[in-house]
């Protein structure tokens, strides 16, 4: 189950844990604070405390990376998969490959006799009225074909 998977019931809960957690905290603090004998229990246990308290939260964070690249890591893998499944289904897209046009004359061959790539003629650009593309224009525009 994925953390967005968490039905709404669930994030009430982790939310109102929160909420006690921090209002915890907060009531301890506050007693550190106003409270002369818990300083001092405090503070005879600081040398002890406190590297304890490193190294959890270094456990901690070693974890949760741990736990988020390996989650990240299937994800994507299964994204991967996804993404052949889709291209397995729909079938290998087709590729249109240009065929370079080969010269066969000749006089264009040049000596040796071999075959020899030329560039694709550019098309004329004409300034005066043209006839569209694929039609024929006729020559004899008023006269009539019969006679």
């Amino acid at each position: 189950m994925e953390w967005w998977n968490i039905p709404r019931r669930g994030w009430i809960i982790i939310l109102g844990e929160l909420v006690v957690i921090i209002a915890l905290g907060g009531w301890v603090y506050a007693e550190y604070l106003n409270n002369a004998y818990f300083q001092g229990y405090v503070n005879s246990l600081s040398p002890i405390l406190v590297p304890i308290v490193s190294v959890g939260f270094g456990i901690a964070s070693a974890t949760a990376a741990t736990v988020l690249y390996f989650t990240v890591r299937k994800v994507g893998r299964r994204q991967g998969l996804e993404d052949e499944d889709s291209v397995r289904r729909r079938g290998p897209e087709k590729k249109t490959v240009k065929k370079p046009q080969f010269s066969t004359s000749r006089s264009e061959r040049g000596g040796k006799g071999g075959i020899t790539m030329l560039p694709r003629p550019k098309p004329a650009i004409t300034t005066g009225p043209t006839a569209k593309r694929g039609t024929v224009q006729d020559s004899n525009d008023g006269e009539d074909e019969s006679g």
